[in-house]
């Protein structure tokens, strides 16, 4: 046996053990963040889309063209918490967009006209409406665990009456004059609903976050290619490092992969908040976004260097570890969780999967 490689595997297992320790940390944190879905073809109340968990923490994420509504859809008992957020983009192109929100079902304490652009079905001629509540913020919000930011603009907080299906509607209340005549179009931008007060993440929710907050990025105005630099450059420094290395094995690729990317994910949160810190004030939620970078990058760089060591039983089965945790915390977009789990169980060399790796 040979001695040397002792306190270098008591330092890799540290490692990990500290890198699953953090990991821990950041799965016991409160998850303020909503699970983002993205709106489209509920144009009509009739094809309203349905929000089948209506108390689970959600934010719906549209782009309201003029003169149109938005319409949403959720079964609740008598009795049972009824929570809707509507929030806008914080971009400066929009400060002049305001969108409304509006409750419709049976039972409420009616406070609000239907507006002209809000046509409901005959079936829906019974509905009471309800207007949320207006809020009077100015400033942007900044969310950590994005990062995001958003302009809040009214809720509505109550229990349900009666025991049916309501629906939220949401419409743009700001006009533009098209013309010298008194001929009025709302204008359009970008919006967001918050449904439901539990804040929860199954499994699935959890591994396609990653991938769904790309389309938040872009309902905030980011185009495609800055919000997958990172990701692009660090698959480059990874292919660039393996073929300019000794340790030219299937083993030693897919781990480098995967580190660089969990690496990309931590230069992405950095990314992404100095771009939201551009829209909304510096808080103490900022240090919450560090500590997920940070996380990344750990990930990172405790992957790559088990990559590049050697590829005994010990280390494949940290490598597969670190890619359960990046799975779980979102890291590496889903691919690097998998080309790490994949590395785990990859030659080191030809003909051997648990042997030392070829120099």
């Amino acid at each position: 046996m040979n001695t040397d490689r002792v306190p270098n595997i008591v330092v890799k297992f540290s490692l990990v053990l500290f890198a699953v320790l953090l990991a821990l940390l950041y799965l016991a944190l409160p998850a303020y963040a909503h699970v983002p879905l993205m709106a489209g073809e509920n144009e009509n109340i009739s094809t309203a889309m349905h929000i089948s968990d209506s108390g689970k923490s959600w934010a719906v994420y549209g782009t309201l063209e003029k003169d149109l509504v938005h319409y949403y859809s959720f079964d609740l008992q008598e009795g049972e918490r009824i929570y809707l957020s509507l929030f806008k983009s914080a971009d400066a192109k929009e400060n002049d967009f305001l969108p409304a929100l509006l409750l419709l079902g049976p039972g409420l304490n009616a406070s609000a006209l239907s507006p002209g652009q809000l046509a409901l079905p005959m079936q829906a001629s019974g509905l009471k409406i309800l207007a949320a509540e207006n809020k009077s913020a100015v400033n942007a919000v900044y969310e950590p665990f994005g990062p995001s930011s958003f302009k809040e603009i009214s809720e509505i907080n109550l229990t349900a009456p009666q025991s049916a299906r309501y629906y939220a509607a949401v419409y743009s209340s700001s006009y533009n004059n098209i013309d010298n005549t008194n001929n009025m179009s709302a204008k359009s931008g970008h919006y967001g609903l918050a449904v439901g007060y539990r804040e929860e993440f199954g499994f699935l929710e959890r591994v396609s976050t990653p991938l769904q907050l790309i389309s938040v990025y872009l309902w905030e105005g980011q185009s495609l290619g800055v919000i997958l630099i990172p990701y692009l450059v660090a698959e480059i420094l990874a292919l660039l490092l393996f073929w300019r290395g000794s340790r030219r094995t299937s083993f030693c690729l897919a781990g480098s992969l995967a580190g660089f990317l969990f690496l990309a994910s931590s230069a992405s949160v950095i990314t992404q908040m100095v771009f939201n810190l551009t829209r909304a004030p510096f808080g103490p939620e900022v240090y919450i976004t560090l500590a997920i970078a940070v996380l990344h990058a750990f990930l990172g760089v405790v992957t790559i260097r088990l990559a590049r060591g050697e590829a005994g039983l010990l280390q494949r089965i940290l490598l597969a570890v670190l890619g359960t945790i990046a799975l779980l915390v979102g890291s590496g977009l889903i691919m690097g969780p998998i080309l790490a789990l994949a590395a785990s169980v990859l030659p080191s060399r030809s003909g051997s999967i648990f042997g030392r790796t070829s120099a």
